[in-house]
């Protein structure tokens, strides 16, 4: 069969594939512009554009024959590591179509190739027995574990699932002369708790341990081995949110992250969290103020203190007293009187004020507090607001 006969006849394969596809396409918006791009791409010779439209419409519609297409405009755009991966999934994907033996010997023309490129995989798991797939489910398992195949040069998911046990995945950079080993741990279903992640900002990213697992919303719950694992979430222009959880076999759980822009936090924190900021500021010198004269009021007590223990000795020895030292004694106790009695009252108005203040409830006032001594020697404070 000549080069142009059989390259005419592989079209036409392509052509009688893409027609099913297109009956099927109209009942899918997606998948009928998809398809229609691709299309355009093809008729005017861009063949690697064609693929890729036609494998957005296949994420739309996984169709079968429409494998055939993708892997044809590949080999096309001469991209054949990508041909030889269609033409496979085609196979496994429609075993029973009538262009199942010219594709296999198309494959394995293909494949000779490119010999020399593929490059040995080794798949172990614990527990063995594992199904593996590359990338997805729709290509058919490669086989139980522990298992050894062939690919080219890329990047593959290698992904391996056991009844009973959650599935593994790992992605792995595949180089031309390198042996790649993979070895997969699979958790069983008995050790797992389920958790939702609810995300006020979109497309922040989502990290568990360090791995990133997506983006914003998580439509999937995060279903985590039992244990402790640390929950990171950033983007751009706000503030990081973290939180370390203990995962229990069995929970079912909700974890809501509220993201908060940077400056939004800092003018928050400024405006009712900060000590000596914002509406806090005048309340917070009140306090401080009326324990500054507390602790006067202490000192001159013990002052008080100590002269009418030498005044009580001089009394009991039967010397005498001079009166100015009954008057000094007299003024100190007043004093004392005087500063703790001030420095209280302001210390406990100066607090119920910072908390007022900080909740929005207090209202702006003008006032002060004042304190005395009377006549008879008695304390006192006044105030007006």
């Amino acid at each position: 069969m000549s080069r142009l006969t059989a390259l005419c006849l592989r079209l036409g394969l392509a052509l009688a594939a893409v027609a099913p596809a297109l009956c099927w396409a109209q009942e899918n918006p997606a998948y009928q512009a998809a398809h229609q791009r691709g299309t355009t791409a093809f008729n005017a010779g861009n063949f690697a554009e064609c693929a890729e439209e036609f494998r957005r419409a296949f994420d739309v519609e996984p169709r079968g024959n429409l494998l055939y297409n993708i892997a044809f405009c590949y080999e096309k755009a001469s991209d054949l590591p990508n041909a030889i991966t269609f033409y496979q999934r085609f196979i496994d994907a429609v075993p029973t179509s009538p262009k199942r033996p010219q594709v296999q010997r198309l494959l394995d023309q293909l494949k000779g190739q490119i010999q020399d490129e593929f490059v040995d995989i080794n798949v172990s798991s614990d527990p063995v027995g594992a199904q593996v797939f590359v990338n997805d489910k729709g290509g058919g398992a490669m086989g139980a574990t522990p298992l050894t195949f062939k690919l080219l040069p890329g990047s593959y998911l290698i992904i391996a699932e056991s009844q009973g046990y959650e599935p593994a995945k790992r992605k792995v950079d595949v180089k031309k002369g390198d042996t790649v080993s993979v070895e997969l741990n699979l958790v069983s279903t008995d050790q797992i708790g389920t958790y939702s992640m609810l995300v006020t900002e979109r497309d922040a990213d989502v990290l568990v341990d360090n791995r990133k697992v997506g983006k914003a919303p998580i439509t999937e719950p995060l279903r985590l081995k039992q244990g402790r694992h640390e929950l990171l979430v950033t983007k751009t222009g706000f503030k990081n949110w973290s939180k370390t959880i203990e995962v229990k076999a069995g929970a079912n759980e909700t974890i809501k992250v509220d993201m908060v822009e940077e400056g939004a936090a800092d003018a928050a924190a400024a405006e009712s969290g900060g000590l000596f900021s914002g509406a806090r500021l005048l309340p917070t010198i009140t306090a401080a103020a009326g324990l500054g004269l507390s602790v006067g009021g202490a000192v001159v007590g013990m002052s008080a203190s100590k002269l009418y223990d030498d005044l009580k000795k001089k009394r009991d020895a039967g010397e005498p007293i001079h009166p100015n030292d009954i008057k000094t004694g007299k003024s100190r106790v007043l004093m004392t009187n005087l500063l703790l009695g001030t420095g209280g009252a302001a210390v406990v108005g100066g607090a119920v004020w910072w908390f007022l203040a900080g909740s929005g409830g207090a209202p702006d006032v003008d006032g002060s507090i004042s304190g005395g001594v009377g006549a008879d020697g008695q304390l006192m404070v006044w105030g007006s607001f």
